[in-house]
C-alpha cells in the first residue's frame, strides 16, 4: 500500500533528512531515483521499496538486506556499510531514521489528528479504552491503538504488539485518516519509547497512569525506565499538549514537576484534582473529583481505587477536548461502559479474571477484593519466563498480603522451564507459607475452583484476556475465561481414595527442600503409607516401624507408574524417583500439615484422658446435620492416624473432628501442629500412661499443650482447678462453668439431664456420657447450631 499520492524521490529523503539534523553518509547515491514505500521487514519489500536496516534484540535487519533488495529495495537505510554497489545511506541510529522518513512516505498523518497517549505500568489498557468510549459517545470520529489490537470508529482490527512499529504505526494512522478519524488514542509502552517505535509522532494530550517493577531485564533499573516513560511528555511539551499524571505515584510526582506545559496531577490526596468520597463493590463504584471550582460526583461499573484512578484521567482528557460535556452526560454513559475484557472480569460467580501480572497491579487488584469482601481470596498466578526475574518474588509477597491462598503456576513460561521460575518466586519464603504449586495452569484453576467455598473469591490473574500461553517458541491456544466455563461444564468424578486436590512433584520438592528437581511436570493422586496397597500415581512415605520398615519396599513401590517415594536421606538406592528427608514420619506430618492449610475448615481437635471417642461421636452427629463434616477414624489418633485422616478431606467439609491421642510427652504439641485447630477440647484428664507420664501432672502437662497454641475457642472442664491458667469455655457441675450440668436423670433407655437450665437426653442410661455429651453441646452452640438442632441430633447417637 502506497503511503501517499506520489512518489518520493531521492532527493527528498535527504532533504528531509538534512531538514531533522540527521547526519548521513551516501554510499553510491542513486540520484534520480524513485521510491513507492519504506519498509522494516524485509518480507513486505517490493519494488521500488526503501528497506531500513535495524538492528532488534533477535534478528540484525542488516542480515536481511539481499533478501530485502531481492524482493525489489532499491535503496538501504544502514547502520553499518553493506556491498558498496547497492545505494544506501549510512546513518547513526537507523530507528529514528525510519520514524522520520515514515513521516515522509505517509505524509505525516499524525499532525492532521489529535494524538493522545497513554504510558504507565498499569492501567494503560484501561485509561485508553475508557478515552475511547468516552469520545464515541459525543460522536468523535475516533481511533484506538493498544493491547487488544487497533480499532477505527469501534471496528476491531488485530495487531502483534501494544504499539506497533513505527511503519506500520503510520499505515494504521493513514487508514484511520481515510476514516475521518478525528481522534487516536494509544497504548505507549516504554520498549515503544525506548525503540523509537513512537518517535517523531504528534501527541496533543498523555496520561501518566505509575511506575511500577517492571521489564527491569530491559531498562535495568526504575530510574532508566522513569526517563523512558517521561519521553512521551517531552514530546507533549513541544507541541503544548496537556499532561494528565497520577502524583500519588513517586515517578509520576517526579514527572509532574519536571514539566512544563498544560499538566492536571490527580490524587486520592492533595492534587489539582482529588479524588474523595468513594465507595465502591464487586459491581460498581462512586466517587467525587474536587478541584478548586467545582466538585463532581461520578458512577461506573468498573469497581476498585485504582479504577476509580484510571476513569479520573479518562474524564479529565474527554472534558479537555470536548470542554462542553457535563458531568449529566458522562454520568449517563459510564454506567453503561462494560469492564474491559480481562481487566477485573467476573466470569462466573464470584471467579474473576485479571491481567495483572506486576506485583503493584497484583497488590491493587486483591487489595481491592479484601476491601468489598471478607470472604477468603484465592488467588492463582505466575510470572512470565525470559523476563525480569527481580519481580517474581515480589509478586508471590503481594498475593500473600492480600489473599489467603496462592496458588502459583505457569505463565507464559517462554523459554524456561516453569519450575525455575517458581523456584525463583518462591526461593526467600518458607514453605509452609499459604501457597501451593501447581505448574498446569488449567489444574491449577480448576483447584483454586474446588478449594473455594460458596463465597468466597478466586482471581485468575497474569492472563486477563490472553487466549495463549508461550511456550518454547510457539503459542499454545489457552484462556483462563474458557478454563473457568469447561469446568463448570464437566462432572469430576474420583477414586474414593483419591487426594481430592491433585501433588506437584514440585510442591513436593520444594517442601522438602530437594535440590535436584525434576524438570518433568508429574502429578500424583494417592498417599500411600502400605506398599501393599499402591497405587500408580502415589506418592509413598517410607515409615519405619518396631517391626517393619517401609524402605524395605521401596524398589517394588517404585515399579508401579509414576509413583516416588520419601525415604529418610541415608536410604541408599539407585534409581530416581526418590524424595530425601531427615525423617519421614516428621515429613509425613509436615506435608498433612501443608494439604490441611488449603482447606477453608473449621478444624477441632479433640483430646483428654478418657471420652474422647464418644465425645467424637456426639460432636460429629450434631455438626454433620450443619454441613459436611470428616472425624478420625476409629482410633487413628496418632502420627500416623492424623495425617492419614487429612488426607481425606474435601474442598466440601465444613467441619473437621481431630481427636489426638499421647502416651509420650511432645505429641500432642506435634499432632495440634498438625492439623492446626480452630478449636480444642480437653475432655478430662486423669491418670493414664502414666509409665511415660509418671503422674497425673505429667498427664495435664501433655493435654494441656494443645491450649498452648493460638486457637479461636478453648473448651475445658471447669471443675478441674489446674485449667484455670487458661481462659475460655468451661463445662462442668459447679456454678461457674459456661456450660454447667445438673438435675441428671435415667429415664428407661435415656438419660435426661440440663445445661444451663435447659433440658437434653442422650440414648443411653450411662450417665457419665452426658459430659461428653455437654462438650459437644457446649461446641455446637459455640459455632452457631440452633438448639432445637443440637437436641434432635443428641438422640441419634448410640454409644
Amino acid at each position: 500500500m502506497p503511503g501517499h499520492s506520489k512518489l518520493i524521490n531521492y532527493l527528498e529523503i535527504i532533504g528531509f533528512l538534512d531538514e531533522h539534523n540527521i547526519s548521513f553518509d551516501e554510499i553510491n547515491s542513486p540520484v534520480k531515483a524513485e521510491y513507492e514505500r519504506i519498509e522494516t521487514d524485509s518480507r513486505l519489500v517490493t519494488k521500488n521499496s526503501v528497506f531500513v536496516c535495524i538492528s532488534g534484540f533477535e534478528n540484525d535487519g542488516h542480515d536481511f538486506a539481499s533478501k530485502a533488495i531481492t524482493n525489489g529495495a532499491s535503496l538501504l537505510i544502514v547502520q553499518k556499510k553493506i556491498d558498496p554497489d547497492i545505494p544506501q545511506i549510512k546513518v547513526r541510529n537507523s530507528r529514528k531514521v525510519a520514524a522520520i522518513l515514515a513521516k515522509l512516505f505517509f505524509n505525516d498523518p499524525t499532525s492532521k489528528m489529535k494524538l493522545i497517549g497513554i504510558t504507565g505500568t498499569n492501567g494503560k489498557t484501561t485509561v485508553a479504552s475508557l478515552i475511547s468510549k468516552l469520545l464515541l459517545s459525543k460522536n468523535k470520529k475516533t481511533g484506538l491503538i493498544g493491547t487488544f489490537g487497533y480499532e477505527i470508529n469501534g471496528k476491531k482490527y488485530r495487531s502483534e504488539r501494544t504499539t506497533p512499529d513505527i511503519i506500520d504505526l503510520n499505515k494504521i494512522f493513514l487508514k484511520m485518516l481515510k476514516a475521518e478519524v478525528e481522534f487516536v488514542v494509544m497504548e505507549v509502552s516504554s520498549h515503544a519509547l525506548a525503540l523509537d517505535r513512537v518517535f517523531g509522532l504528534h501527541y496533543n494530550a498523555g496520561v501518566f497512569t505509575n511506575l511500577t517493577h517492571e521489564h527491569l531485564d530491559f531498562h535495568k533499573n526504575m530510574e532508566k525506565y522513569a526517563q523512558t516513560k517521561f519521553q512521551l511528555f517531552e514530546n507533549i511539551t513541544d507541541n503544548n499538549g496537556i499532561a494528565i499524571i497520577n502524583i500519588d505515584d513517586k515517578y509520576g510526582k517526579e514527572l509532574y514537576r519536571k514539566i512544563n506545559c498544560l499538566k492536571k496531577g490527580i490524587s486520592f490526596k492533595e492534587g489539582d484534582i482529588s479524588i474523595r468520597d468513594i465507595n465502591y463493590s464487586l459491581s460498581d463504584s462512586n466517587f467525587s473529583l474536587i478541584s478548586k471550582c467545582s466538585s463532581e460526583r461520578y458512577r461506573t461499573n468498573l469497581t476498585g481505587k485504582y479504577n476509580i484512578k484510571n476513569i479520573t484521567s479518562a474524564i479529565l482528557v474527554i472534558k479537555h477536548f470536548v470542554p462542553d460535556i457535563s458531568p449529566k452526560e458522562l454520568n449517563k454513559f459510564l454506567p453503561k461502559i462494560k469492564v474491559i475484557p480481562g481487566r477485573l472480569e467476573r466470569v462466573r460467580k464470584n471467579i474473576f479474571i485479571d491481567y495483572a501480572h506486576t506485583p503493584d497491579a497484583l497488590e491493587n487488584v486483591l487489595k481491592t477484593l479484601t476491601e468489598i469482601s471478607d470472604k477468603r481470596i484465592i488467588c492463582v498466578f505466575g510470572a512470565g519466563g525470559d523476563r525480569d526475574r527481580q519481580k517474581r518474588p515480589q509478586m508471590l509477597k503481594a498475593v500473600l498480603k492480600y489473599s489467603n491462598l496462592a496458588i502459583i503456576t505457569s505463565d507464559n513460561p517462554r523459554f524456561e522451564e516453569p519450575s525455575d521460575i517458581i523456584d525463583d518466586i518462591t526461593r526467600d519464603f518458607d514453605p509452609m507459607q499459604p501457597f501451593w504449586i501447581q505448574q498446569d495452569r488449567s489444574l491449577a484453576i480448576q483447584t483454586a475452583i474446588d478449594l473455594a467455598g460458596e463465597k468466597d473469591i478466586v482471581l485468575l490473574a497474569g492472563k486477563g484476556h490472553e487466549t495463549f500461553q508461550a511456550i518454547k517458541g510457539k503459542n499454545v491456544h489457552f484462556s483462563d475465561k474458557e478454563e473457568v466455563l469447561v469446568y463448570f461444564n464437566k462432572g469430576k468424578g474420583t477414586d474414593k481414595n483419591e487426594l481430592s486436590i491433585p501433588i506437584d512433584i514440585l510442591q513436593l520438592e520444594i517442601l522438602f527442600g530437594q535440590k535436584n528437581r525434576s524438570k518433568k511436570n508429574r502429578i500424583f493422586n494417592f498417599i500411600s503409607l502400605d506398599s501393599r496397597s499402591i497405587k500408580d500415581n502415589s506418592i509413598f512415605f517410607a515409615l519405619k516401624g518396631e517391626n517393619f520398615d517401609g524402605h524395605d519396599y521401596v524398589r517394588e513401590v517404585l515399579q508401579h507408574r509414576n509413583c516416588v517415594a520419601v525415604v529418610n536421606k541415608n536410604f541408599i538406592t539407585k534409581g530416581q524417583n526418590l524424595i530425601f528427608v531427615n525423617d519421614t514420619l516428621s515429613a509425613l506430618g509436615k506435608f498433612a500439615q501443608k494439604f490441611k492449610s488449603l482447606f477453608n475448615v473449621t478444624a477441632i481437635a479433640l483430646t483428654g484422658s478418657i471420652g474422647k471417642t464418644t465425645t467424637k461421636e456426639f460432636i460429629y452427629n450434631i455438626l454433620s446435620d450443619s454441613g459436611n463434616t470428616l472425624k478420625t477414624s476409629a482410633n487413628e489418633n496418632n502420627l500416623i492416624g492424623l495425617p492419614k485422616t487429612i488426607f481425606n478431606l474435601k474442598p466440601n467439609h465444613k467441619y473437621a473432628i481431630f481427636e489426638l491421642g499421647s502416651n509420650h510427652f511432645g505429641e500432642i504439641a506435634k499432632l495440634a501442629e498438625i492439623c492446626n485447630p480452630d478449636i480444642g477440647i480437653i475432655t478430662f484428664v486423669g491418670p493414664a500412661h502414666l509409665e511415660f507420664f509418671k503422674d497425673e501432672n505429667g498427664v495435664y502437662q501433655e493435654k494441656s499443650s494443645l491450649f498452648r497454641r493460638n486457637l479461636k475457642k478453648k473448651i475445658f472442664p471447669g471443675d478441674d482447678e489446674r485449667f484455670k491458667e487458661f481462659k475460655g469455655i468451661t463445662f462442668g457441675f459447679n456454678d461457674s462453668c459456661s456450660y454447667q450440668i445438673s438435675k441428671i436423670t435415667k429415664k428407661e433407655s435415656n438419660t435426661e439431664f440440663f445445661i444451663n437450665e435447659r433440658k437434653f437426653m442422650i440414648p443411653t442410661p450411662f450417665k457419665h456420657f452426658c459430659l461428653n455429651a455437654t462438650i459437644a453441646v457446649a461446641l455446637a452452640k459455640e459455632v452457631g447450631i440452633r438448639e432445637k438442632k443440637i437436641k434432635a441430633n443428641l438422640l441419634k447417637v448410640r454409644t
